[in-house]
């Protein structure tokens, strides 16, 4: 489990390193941003282009925008379509009767249908060239391999092309090409009907001008950019003025007053005529859109050309643009973004880290639906994403590099230490934390020492020695480990251990003393274990005090052993030095720190070795209990003396037993 522990600011530039490089992941991720749809790169964007769809702010449509409908409702009283250019003729002239700024007939007028069938047989091309002709601003459409019959064309205001620009990668109409290429030879001018159309109706002559980057293109007073070579269309969510085709060859649109002096858009509004688009915005469709028999026939991303055309026209009109954000942008966001939250993820708590980067991504989030409403589309994606990954490789390095450290810590004080602390040392502090600078605090210390080893050692074989060393050793180590002691050092048979370091004990001083109790109670188990193996038994003194000490890691360059430095310690060495067999001796800082637990009798006059004619208060532990209402248990010095006699005459007896029957061999 990854530790909750506030990063070392030291160590910051490798979680830098690892955000930094996941958010060149996203960089990667997101450079085929402008790939072709069905290119790999396309398809890994197209939640991107998906999400940036979403941001689209979707305004009412422009009142001085006027759409005339071929539905569903005008085929069944008409016929099926296409119907005859007669038809077309009356609605044009009706139209112009009211005196529309201009007419867009977004309806490629391809073919010709001659004569009515039924008598007298009128023409019924004629009369449509005659309406274009009169009302004199009317505007035709075309595309590359359909262009409008010359008898139309040639007396309409202005041909335009009628196509927009390639989907995106989430397959959606965006926005329309200001400079179609290739187009219909009619369209002299190489502009999109819905700019020739604006053209009549503001009076603007002037050409478009690019600007010398190609970010921008001049249209009389409007001032259009663009994005990827196209206008961003700001599409609209409600339905404008409108009048059904019907009603308009009828000569009875409900509104006619939404027809004079406004832009007159007349398209398909049926499902089978195939001029239907996916588009950016949604919107709920009303029944219009699709026939009585088939109500759910489109989705609500998708819409009818002619209305999208009304769009782009209202777009202009309103110099209501949308602009998107560089892809340099979008690549320093990302990896600014990164590297920002792969610190703070290290630098902060990690609770604290995670509920931080989960506020800055609502606030991104925020952001950019704030800025989209203003007309700038922002990154929905990569950042958001370069946010959440950056996090996860900064955790990820985090816990790499945490637990690179706990073992160490491990490795370090795994042999010394219970392994408990070692779990507790290795969760709080770094490597460098516990040993690379040396601290001064109180501790105890606890010194135990074999009663005259060294003379026994020397009338004993080897095998011997190191057997009674290595029982007494791993008896007292694991006793030491039992009540959360740190073991400093062996120095031959003497053990020194330190409480209050590494981790912080509030109740060192009373965890020694504890300690020190259940090394002289094992003391008989021990020696029956010695004795049992034909080896002598043996006896302890303890010493132990309380005070000011520098501990850390120290030594040469080349060794270091973490230990502990002062008079606290060599007093506690003192005290050992003097304690009889199975007697604890203890300073005047340790009973403080303990006395309500703890009975002694004082030592008066005894001298420490290495003190000069100094005198401590030196003190005898003579009986312990568990809490200040407990019964009093006296220290087991006189059991463990007892039993250490009793069982050294044993020993003897065995000794000069073998020795006067040797082994034969």
């Amino acid at each position: 489990m990854v530790r909750q522990r506030v990063g070392d600011w030291r160590q910051s530039w490798r979680f830098a390193l690892a955000a930094l490089a996941a958010g060149l992941l996203v960089v990667g991720m997101g450079a085929g941003a402008n790939a072709a749809p069905n290119s790999v790169l396309g398809g890994i964007n197209r939640p991107y282009f998906a999400a940036q769809d979403l941001l689209f702010p979707a305004p009412a449509p422009d009142p001085r925008v006027t759409l005339v409908a071929i539905d569903s409702k005008s085929q069944g009283d008409l016929g099926a379509y296409p119907w005859s250019n007669a038809y077309h003729a009356k609605v044009i002239n009706y139209l112009a009767s009211l005196h529309p700024r201009v007419i867009l007939f977004d309806i490629v007028l391809d073919h010709l249908t001659l004569r009515e069938v039924e008598p007298p047989f009128t023409d019924t091309d004629q009369p449509l060239r005659a309406a274009i002709k009169a009302a004199g601003n009317v505007v035709l459409v075309c595309t590359l391999n359909d262009p409008p019959t010359s008898l139309f064309a040639e007396v309409a205001a202005a041909v335009g092309e009628r196509g927009f620009a390639n989907p995106d990668a989430a397959s959606a109409v965006r926005g329309v090409v200001l400079r179609p290429k290739p187009t219909c030879p009619e369209n002299e001018a190489q502009e999109p009907a819905f700019i020739q159309a604006l053209r009549i109706a503001e009076g603007i002559s002037d050409p478009l001008t690019a600007s010398k980057d190609g970010s921008e293109i001049q249209f009389g007073p409007h001032r259009i950019p663009l994005v990827d070579s196209q206008m961003l269309i700001n599409f609209s969510k409600g339905s404008g003025a409108t009048c059904r085709y019907i009603d308009a060859l009828n000569e009875n649109c409900p509104r006619p007053e939404v027809i004079t002096d406004h832009i007159v858009v007349v398209g398909t509004k049926l499902i089978d005529a195939g001029d239907v688009y996916s588009q950016a915005v949604s919107f709920p469709h009303d029944s219009s859109f699709c026939p009585e028999f088939r109500q759910s026939c489109m989705l609500d991303n998708q819409n009818y050309g002619y209305r999208i055309v009304g769009d782009a026209i209202s777009t202009v009109l309103n110099d209501r643009y949308l602009r998107q954000q560089p892809q340099t942008s979008m690549v320093l966001s990302v990896l600014i973004l990164s590297v920002f939250v792969g610190l703070l993820v290290y630098l902060l708590p990690i609770r604290l880290g995670l509920v931080v980067t989960g506020a800055l991504i609502a606030v991104y989030v925020i952001g950019i639906v704030g800025l989209a409403k203003l007309g700038f589309l922002s990154d929905p994606l990569y950042a958001p994403a370069a946010i959440v990954l950056a996090a996860a490789a900064s955790l990820a390095a985090r816990y790499v590099l945490e637990e690179r450290e706990r073992r160490k810590v491990e490795g370090i004080f795994g042999h010394y230490v219970d392994p408990r602390i070692v779990s507790q040392l290795a969760a709080m502090k770094s490597i460098d934390d516990v040993i690379s600078k040396g601290e001064r605090r109180e501790l105890t210390m606890l010194f135990v020492d074999i009663r005259g080893f060294t003379a026994m050692s020397e009338g004993m074989a080897a095998e011997q020695v190191l057997g009674v060393i290595q029982e007494y050793l791993d008896e007292m180590s694991a006793l030491i480990f039992k009540w959360d002691g740190t073991i400093d050092k062996y120095v031959g048979d003497e053990i020194v251990a330190i409480w209050n370091a590494p981790v912080v004990q509030p109740d060192h001083a009373l965890l020694a003393v504890r300690c020190a109790y259940d090394l002289v109670s094992s003391a008989p188990d021990l020696q029956a274990k010695l004795v049992a193996k034909g080896l002598p038994p043996i006896a302890w003194g303890i010493g132990i005090n309380t005070g000011p000490a520098v501990v850390g890691n120290m030594g040469s360059k080349d060794r270091l052993q973490y230990t502990a430095l002062g008079d606290t310690v060599n007093t506690a060495a003192r005290f050992c030095s003097a304690a009889p067999g199975f007697t604890l001796l203890i300073g005047w800082p340790t009973f403080e720190a303990c006395s309500q637990l703890v009975a002694v009798d004082e030592m008066p006059g005894l001298q420490l070795k290495g003190k000069s004619a100094e005198k401590f208060r030196v003190l005898r532990v003579s009986a312990i209990r568990e809490d200040p209402a407990a019964p009093w248990v006296p220290f087991p010095t006189e059991v463990a003396t007892g039993s250490y006699e009793m069982l050294r005459q044993r020993y003897t007896h065995q000794s000069i037993f073998v020795a006067a029957n040797p082994t034969e061999t």
